[in-house]
């Protein structure tokens, strides 16, 4: 019985099947270290064997393909590891000479300029030659995007594996150079993207001219994903608030775009074929403005096959059209690590399998009570399903998200269509008015209901980090497998109800601990953070990780007193914690900052007291009473590896948590 079931569903959902299976394997893969993953390789070959012998399985035929698809996830993992990353590792803390073109548009930061280059020669025995890689540079580089650039790079790398590289392997980019010189420059014929760069500056362009600066930066962000020109503080209201992903260009962007495309060009007579057709080239088109993203890629692989399967009158499976292009990602192995690609993948599986379970008991039949039950219902349902991303790879989520994408999306609809409107019939001012209206509206009012969402429920931020809650997901998403295959549905109540305790129980502890205790936090690169209700001291946060690990401990966080030791750069990082920081310091000085902490700065030592309890910071380590917590990456081999002090006003005892 469960072996028809599974493969009637098999002969249905080939691609749901195999474009998961990639995905979950290559989570895994890159979760764990290399020495593990070759394990994992090797047990899945032995497993894929079984299933071909074992007839019962082979017969079955979903055990095989599933097997069979992690297997070659595997491989596809082993290649890209032994051919790519592993050989440009070499370059690490190497000064060399290098060809290279500009393949996108730089980046401005406070310490210069980002370019992410192609390289055609490096001078270097046995290494890659023609490597994408991001070079940081002081001031901005003499030269057009594809021509050829002859330099001195200093190699490093970017990280230890693609999680932490922050979608740099999702990207191709296992190495970061610092350019040191350049010696000449030249001309060289332009291919189609450059063309494409050109499109994307002159809507930047036109973005900046046409609204003030805060407006512009999420204007451009809404329509391209490019988040360079966003406020900070505009970036880190979003995210408090539960809706920053609408300035990842995802399925819902896309979806706005193809429809409104669709619908113009049907309009002004255009039969299906040809409409279809014109329709999927400006998508492409569209994904390339954005700058190839993961998360467009996937969209727009979906939104293709669902035209071409209406052309040819044929109903497209959105969960198979979901795992077809998750499998097509997947040939990427690090794609699964980028985080606007996993959230969006996440989001559809909340509308497509989450939300209907909920339609059969809960929809009501009035439009208008239809209509406020599938907001909050879609709500729910993508917030249920990126809950494991947001544990996985923030370690925060946000409860408001469920009212506030009820608002927001709306809001975020309007301004998108009106920016694309605008960039595409600016030159005919009459036709350009009203969607610059809209979309400023609309812009304005996003700006401000984050900026509140953020100033008053941002204790709604939630920590989600804790491995018990992991376990919890784990145990939810095995069940709710195991339901899907072998009942053909969800047990919508019990999980919705699993998920209420979970967000209520995690909610009264963020609450508490937000007011009641202090946390004390070291970085891998030794950077300390001591901070209470109101008041942060950082020490040493110079490396350059640092400014990630600040804003990952400390965002959603108001503090009246800031000060910070050998800090100096992360400066733009802290100076956005409050209106007014310290930085200098007098040896031997004893400052307090607010009513609990107090430090006294040395050459060597530095002396903390938080709720009367003395810390003793050293190059090595941070100590209080029998508590250690390693500062000095080698002193802290073959012993536990804390990272974390959690103690409150009244307790005596410290809390330690790795």
């Amino acid at each position: 019985m469960l072996w028809s079931l599974l493969k009637s569903k098999f002969m249905k959902r080939v691609f749901a099947f195999v474009g998961f299976t990639s995905a979950i394997t290559l989570i895994l893969l890159n979760t764990v270290d290399y020495s593990i993953a070759k394990i994992v390789f090797l047990l899945s070959a032995v497993s894929f064997a079984a299933s071909l012998i074992i007839k019962s399985l082979r017969q079955g035929r979903v055990v095989p393909l599933v097997l069979g698809t992690a297997l070659f996830s595997c491989f596809i993992f082993a290649v890209f590891m032994q051919g790519s990353v592993m050989p440009q590792k070499q370059l690490d803390g190497k000064t060399v000479q290098a060809d290279f073109k500009i393949i996108d548009i730089e980046q401005e930061t406070d310490n210069g300029y980002i370019y992410t280059v192609k390289t055609s020669d490096i001078d270097f025995m046995n290494t890659p030659q023609n490597i994408k890689v991001k070079i940081k540079t002081k001031s901005k580089i003499s030269a057009d995007y594809y021509d050829s650039i002859s330099a001195l790079l200093s190699f490093y790398s970017c990280a230890d594996n693609a999680f932490d590289s922050f979608s740099d392997y999702a990207d191709g980019i296992y190495m970061r150079a610092s350019l040191l010189s350049i010696e000449h420059v030249s001309e060289n014929k332009k291919p189609l993207n450059y063309y494409v760069l050109n499109l994307r500056l002159k809507i930047r362009d036109l973005i900046t001219e046409t609204f003030d600066e805060d407006k512009s930066g999420l204007a451009y962000s809404l329509l391209t994903g490019d988040k360079n020109l966003l406020d900070d503080k505009i970036k880190n209201d979003f995210k408090v608030s539960g809706i920053s992903h609408i300035i990842a260009v995802s399925g819902l962007h896309i979806t706005l775009i193809c429809m409104l495309i669709y619908y113009i060009l049907k309009r002004i007579g255009f039969n299906d074929f040809f409409a279809t057709c014109i329709t999927v080239l400006l998508i492409l088109l569209y994904i390339a403005v954005a700058g190839y993203s993961k998360s467009a890629i996937r969209a727009g692989i979906m939104i293709a096959v669902m035209l071409i399967a209406k052309l040819i009158h044929n109903k497209a499976d959105t969960l198979n059209s979901l795992g077809f292009a998750v499998f097509l990602m997947c040939l990427n192995p690090f794609a699964v690590t980028d985080a606007g690609a996993l959230l969006t993948v996440t989001a559809v599986l909340g509308l497509c399998v989450i939300k209907p379970a909920y339609d059969k008991a809960l929809r009501p039949k009035n439009r208008i009570a239809a209509y406020f039950y599938d907001s909050v219902s879609a709500s729910w349902s993508v917030l249920l399903s990126t809950f494991p991303v947001g544990w996985l790879i923030f370690g925060k989520t946000s409860i408001i998200s469920i009212f506030m994408n009820i608002l927001c999306i709306p809001l975020m609809q309007i301004a998108l269509i009106s920016v694309f409107l605008l960039c595409a019939f600016h030159a005919i001012s009459f036709l350009g008015f009203l969607p610059k209206e809209a979309a400023d509206f609309c812009l304005g009012l996003l700006i401000k209901i984050s900026a509140w969402c953020e100033e008053k429920l941002n204790v709604l931020y939630l920590d989600i980090s804790n491995e018990l809650i992991g376990v919890v997901i784990a145990g939810l998403l095995l069940f709710a497998g195991i339901s899907l295959i072998i009942c053909n549905r969800i047990n919508v109540k019990l999980i919705t109800l699993f998920m209420c305790v979970i967000f209520a129980v995690t909610s009264i502890f963020s609450i508490y601990n937000y007011s009641s205790y202090a946390y004390v936090f070291v970085s891998s690169s030794g950077a300390v953070v001591i901070y209470d209700k109101e008041s942060v001291l950082i020490i040493d946060a110079d490396g350059r990780g640092d400014d990630y690990f600040i804003e990952d401990k400390l965002s959603a966080r108001h503090f009246k007193n800031v000060a910070a030791i050998n800090s100096d750069f992360c400066k733009k990082e802290i100076l956005k914690l409050a209106a007014s920081v310290d930085f200098d310091f007098k040896a031997d000085e004893e400052k307090s900052l607010g009513d609990h902490i107090t430090f006294k700065y040395s050459k060597d030592t530095i002396f903390v007291s938080v709720y009367d309890k003395v810390f003793k910071i050293d190059d090595d380590y941070v100590k209080i009473n029998n508590y250690k917590l390693y500062r000095n990456i080698y002193e802290s081999f073959h012993e536990t590896d804390t990272r974390m002090l959690v103690f409150g006003k009244h307790t005596d005892i410290l809390l330690k948590e790795g």
